[in-house]
């Protein structure tokens, strides 16, 4: 009676194909994490243009009128929002409700749905370099967050930091939203030259994808 032949892989072909599978998962991985990572930033520059049109709408009111003029983002933010520094309250998004304040101009990430090891409040990354128009330069507009101006005639910068990457110990991913013109040097990734940044455009001051 004639053998049966045994077809099938061998050892050495199954530890190829393992192989390959793990090189191609090593590759795979953490595109797709970055991937997801930039995603999460659709977030912040969604919030800071609705920041941003509310400021506009009070154009014509006092400074020492102004807060966060009706922004409130929905829950699940990732990101902290600063109007002022250092903030005089802020919205508190530590429990199911929120606990909003009269005179908030800071508003938490959202720690109830992310744990209380997300920091309420990110540390945010300051440019390295800003130079704004004539306008906001002679309202004394600075590199931090706040109103600046007297009167009627002011301009302000409004920053965001939160955490996309999933690790909430290394530099938050950064960003601005501002009245005014102007060129900015970032502080990750580095540039050679500052580039130049548009009222009312949100601008990646620290980006937490590619920056430790």
């Amino acid at each position: 009676m004639p053998r049966r032949s045994q077809n099938g892989f061998t050892l050495i072909e199954l530890m190829i194909v393992v192989a390959i599978i793990g090189i191609l998962a090593a590759i795979a991985i953490p595109s797709f994490l970055r991937f997801q990572a930039r995603a999460r930033q659709s977030e912040v520059n969604a919030n800071l243009k609705s920041l941003f049109t509310g400021m506009r709408t009070l154009a014509k009111r006092p400074q020492y009128q102004i807060r966060v003029p009706g922004f409130a983002p929905e829950r699940g933010n990732r990101y902290s929002y600063f109007l002022a520094e250092p903030c005089t309250t802020s919205e508190l998004r530590d429990t199911i409700d929120a606990e909003p304040h009269n005179d908030d101009n800071c508003i938490q990430a959202d720690r109830f749905k992310f744990g209380p090891e997300m920091p309420g409040l990110f540390t945010k990354v300051l440019p390295l370099q800003t130079t704004w128009s004539d306008r906001a330069a002679n309202n004394g507009m600075g590199d931090q967050p706040g109103l600046y101006g007297d009167g009627l005639k002011w301009d302000f910068l409004s920053y965001a930091a939160g955490d996309v990457d999933g690790t909430f110990s290394d530099t938050a991913d950064t960003w601005f939203i501002s009245s005014s013109d102007g060129r900015i040097q970032p502080a990750c990734p580095a540039v050679t030259e500052a580039v130049a940044v548009s009222a009312g455009e949100p601008f990646n001051v620290n980006n937490d994808v590619d920056c430790e």
